[in-house]
């Protein structure tokens, strides 16, 4: 059975994804957005449920939306809602943030988890309705800095990644991705983790079982957009395999909800070795 499936040139093609980058006052701690991608399919916002992600609510559910000066009209502010990937980081900007600026305001506002899908679906119906809103997706700054950092090793000194960072294991010759079972059944599927760690943990396993086979491994980071793009308009059937991990902190969040239920299968500590 294979351990990896090749699909460098799919995300490759994949890597050039259009985002809206954010600074100055007012500004939510990320960037990037999902006007300029389309994800139509049910299978693809299938794999999107299974990662959580954060908001700011009042009391009756609705979204908090901040404003900022706009640089390119001054009498029309830029209106945004920002939606976190770490539980901790959007509680970190009610409490550091928002109860600074305005503590009655945030007095009244809780975190509210949502999905990365409940998020797709947001972002598709405001352009419906061509809503002048910013629904905003904040990656964890801890690992946008170790994306950049693998950048930097890999020749591409001084750029910093832009973006939402997911982490593959991954072989280097024929730029093939390394696959683990998931539940019961034979197949094999790539799993796309959003923590460094977690990869190189997966990583780390395969090398000590398939000791030949892991010295010609490495971990390669690409970008969220960039992955539901191809999701969205590739015809290589094998870009179905991939499988969205969420962070260990969200994996434990999504249990404390559920304490009898898995949110998603462990990763095989040996994946089956190529033949």
């Amino acid at each position: 059975m294979k351990s990896f499936i090749r699909l460098g040139a799919t995300l490759g093609i994949a890597g050039s994804v259009f985002l809206t980058g954010l600074s100055g006052i007012g500004n939510l701690p990320g960037m990037g957005n999902l006007e300029a991608i389309a994800l139509p399919q049910d299978q693809v916002v299938k794999k999107l449920q299974e990662v959580p992600v954060f908001t700011l609510t009042n009391p009756k559910g609705e979204f908090v939306v901040l404003s900022r000066n706009n640089a390119n009209n001054a009498s029309k502010p830029v209106s945004q809602v920002g939606f976190f990937i770490s539980k901790q980081d959007a509680q970190k900007f009610l409490d550091n943030r928002l109860k600074k600026e305005n503590p009655q305001l945030a007095s009244t506002l809780q975190v509210r988890p949502l999905s990365l899908a409940d998020y797709y679906k947001i972002v598709q119906e405001s352009k419906k309705k061509s809503d002048s809103v910013i629904y905003t997706l904040v990656p964890t700054q801890q690992q946008v800095a170790s994306a950049t950092s693998m950048l930097n090793q890999n020749g591409k000194k001084g750029e910093q990644f832009n973006g939402i960072p997911l982490f593959v294991p991954k072989f280097k010759k024929d730029n093939s991705y390394l696959t683990i079972p998931l539940a019961k059944g034979n197949e094999r599927y790539i799993p796309f983790f959003f923590e460094k760690e977690q990869a190189v943990a997966l990583l780390e396993e395969f090398k000590k079982a398939v000791p030949k086979e892991g010295a010609n491994t490495e971990i390669q980071v690409v970008d969220l957009y960039g992955v539901m793009e191809a999701l969205n308009s590739s015809t290589d059937p094998s870009i179905n395999k991939i499988v969205l991990y969420p962070s260990r902190e969200s994996i434990n969040f999504i249990r404390s909800l559920a304490p009898n239920q898995s949110p998603a299968a462990k990763p095989a500590a040996a994946p089956a070795p190529k033949k």
